[in-house]
């Protein structure tokens, strides 16, 4: 059974973001299945690297659509996404030099980040950007 299941709650009402917001979940879920399954650490790993490819993309086209409708909040968000892939880097190196208990820390910023960015903040461009014509 997933932690975490998607509901409107989530949404951007952006498309292509609240698919991208449910690869996240998707990953958030995974990690808490391994776990579940006594292998935190053998499976964290592959979600740092999903992680990592999910920040590269997302942030960046988040960032773009931001950029070229000249949103508001733009640093905000900036920040913070600078914020998340600073944290999953020092993860993914603490991983590296064999740190344990990381698996507790991630799946702990991740639904902290469900909370405290998506809902909190990405809600806000919604508005904004469906304005703009951007759905």
């Amino acid at each position: 059974m997933p932690l975490y299941a998607w509901t409107p709650t989530y949404s951007v009402k952006v498309k292509r973001f609240d698919e991208d917001h449910q690869q996240l979940f998707s990953i958030i879920n995974e990690l808490h299945e391994g776990m579940s399954q006594g292998r935190g650490k053998e499976i964290l790993h592959d979600v740092l690297i999903k992680l990592l490819r999910y920040t590269e993309r997302h942030f960046i086209a988040e960032e773009a659509v931001m950029k070229a409708l000249n949103y508001p909040g733009l640093t905000t968000q900036v920040d913070q996404h600078r914020i998340f892939t600073k944290k999953i880097m020092e993860v993914a190196n603490q991983y590296k030099a064999g740190t344990t208990g990381l698996s507790i820390d991630v799946l702990d910023f991740l639904t902290k980040w469900l909370s405290q960015h998506i809902v909190a903040v990405d809600k806000q461009y919604s508005d904004f950007m469906n304005a703009k014509g951007v759905a």
